[in-house]
């Protein structure tokens, strides 16, 4: 039996549920007056059943795909599995999956550590590093602070990432064609779309990102796989019309591009905040810097998101 630690804020406004031993997944965040439960939620049992990317805030590390699964930094080669077969690619790794252990819980807060070591690395990736998610409940919402500490004596690239799925609808008794997604993007990225991966080139598509931005985008009347570039200080508003509710997802300036999904489905919405671009360690040189973050031996680096829920 899965066990999930459930926080509250200190006012009693929000509940949240947490499951370590699924990769310190949030799988559920919840604005007690109105009701609202702003995430996917599922059986913590029952993940194997089910696609485990389309639940909570699963941790995707390295995120989206990287062909062939082997890139080259600083003049090393790296090569991680191939576990997409159909498309020969490296795909979100694998921290979503893997229990963390539980260092501090408190009635609003909670810390959970996975560390790799040499002797029981993570995966093929040849870096020592302690990986640290911590959850702080307040009155104003839900704080997420992700820390990674390079533990290896080598400079170590880093991209990560959130597969954050939103129920939909989020407001109890409400309807899906009554919710608006507001979304500032930057360039939108093509893909090749026989393994996801980047053509390079960009998509225009003026009159669909102004609606993104002026909140005009219904996410049930479309099916979306997009990737945006991310502008600083972006947030994602998801706003009930018919109740005047808003769940609101902001990340720190880490997070440099946007990639939001439904695949045609009505019921959630993916807006899954990536500090890299899809397929970073390919980019040509004309792409500029994709920021493959580097991190320093004995050095930490810290990514922040937030959730709340407004009227």
């Amino acid at each position: 039996m899965s066990v999930y630690y459930t926080l509250r804020s200190p006012d009693g406004a929000y509940a949240a549920k947490i499951l370590p031993s699924r990769g310190a997944n949030c799988l559920s965040l919840c604005h007690i007056p109105s009701g609202i439960s702003a995430l996917r939620t599922c059986d913590p049992d029952t993940f194997e059943l089910d696609n485990p990317f389309l639940y909570g805030t699963p941790l995707l590390f390295p995120p989206n795909r990287i062909k062939g699964g082997k890139f080259l930094y600083e003049g090393r080669e790296y090569s991680l599995p191939v576990n997409e077969e159909n498309t020969g690619c490296f795909l979100h790794g694998t921290l979503h999956e893997t229990p963390f252990a539980v260092v501090e819980a408190t009635e609003n807060s909670l810390l959970c550590r996975y560390t790799a070591t040499a002797e029981a690395p993570y995966l093929t990736y040849p870096h020592a590093f302690t990986l640290t998610v911590r959850y702080d409940l307040a009155n104003d919402g839900l704080k997420q602070t992700i820390a990674v500490t390079n533990d290896s004596d080598l400079t170590m690239p880093v991209g990560l990432a959130f597969h954050t799925t939103f129920q939909m609808p989020f407001v109890p008794g409400g309807k899906v064609e009554n919710i608006r997604m507001t979304l500032p993007v930057g360039e939108e990225y093509d893909r090749d779309m026989s393994d996801y991966t980047m053509t390079w080139e960009l998509i225009e598509d003026k009159d669909f990102h102004a609606a993104l931005e002026s909140g005009k985008i219904c996410p049930a009347e479309h099916t979306i796989s997009r990737h945006f570039s991310r502008p600083s200080d972006a947030a994602l508003r998801l706003t009930d019309t018919e109740s005047g509710y808003s769940v609101v997802y902001d990340a720190d300036d880490n997070f440099k591009y946007w990639m939001v999904f439904n695949g045609g489905n009505k019921d959630f919405l993916c807006v899954e905040p990536q500090t890299w671009i899809n397929c970073a360690p390919h980019a040509p040189a004309k792409m500029g810097d994709v920021n493959i973050i580097g991190i320093k031996a004995g050095q930490t680096h810290e990514f922040v998101t937030t959730m709340k829920v407004e009227k």
